[in-house]
């Protein structure tokens, strides 16, 4: 029996992922196999083949863009920041109305997308942050984190994966320099 006692909630109705804990409702549909992957990070464990590759990949983004020094004309302090410890429980607004995922489209029912609650799930790609990163005042960043769908286990598809992205604003200047003749003259040749 599961009775709630006075003052103290059921504890079958929260689920702890990654430390927290969630209220769950009828949405939930997270297997314990996948909780038991949540908070793995494989992508930030040393010598791991996918901590590896995002390394390469920031690295070589730090180094070739740079901010450049206005006064000595040096390459010094990296454009983007890197954001790779991210929690990947996120709201509904984060994962698909801040992308502008209409309601009805696929990626959100609850056959595609793991929810832990109706307004909370593990997030399905790494864009789930992009809006709160700008907003935060960040306009070059670079993301990287594990992702969850509910796709059946086979040589193709797992429910777990991982995704890098990277995201820089430009403003309107910098865009009309970049499609002028002289700057994809001086850059791509480089």
């Amino acid at each position: 029996n599961t009775s709630e006692q006075p003052g103290r909630p059921d504890p079958s109705k929260w689920v702890k992922i990654d430390g927290t804990a969630y209220v769950r409702d009828s949405w939930f549909n997270v297997p314990q196999r996948v909780l038991d992957l949540v908070g793995r990070s494989l992508h930030n464990q040393p010598h791991h083949p996918l901590f590896l590759i995002k390394r390469r990949i920031f690295d070589f983004m730090q180094k070739k863009h740079a901010r450049r020094n206005t006064n000595s004309g040096q390459y010094g302090s990296p454009l983007f920041s890197v954001h790779d410890s991210l929690s990947p429980v996120v709201t509904a607004r984060q994962n698909f109305d801040s992308l502008l995922i209409p309601e009805g489209h696929p990626s959100r029912a609850v056959t595609d997308t793991y929810y832990v609650n109706e307004t909370t799930l593990l997030r399905s790609h790494t864009s789930a942050h992009q809006l709160d990163l700008l907003n935060s005042g960040l306009n070059a960043f670079l993301l990287a984190g594990d992702v969850y769908r509910r796709d059946e286990v086979d040589s193709l598809h797992y429910p777990v994966f991982h995704q890098l992205e990277g995201v820089r604003l430009f403003s309107a200047d910098e865009v009309c320099l970049f499609s002028s003749p002289l700057f994809r003259f001086l850059y791509l040749r480089a």
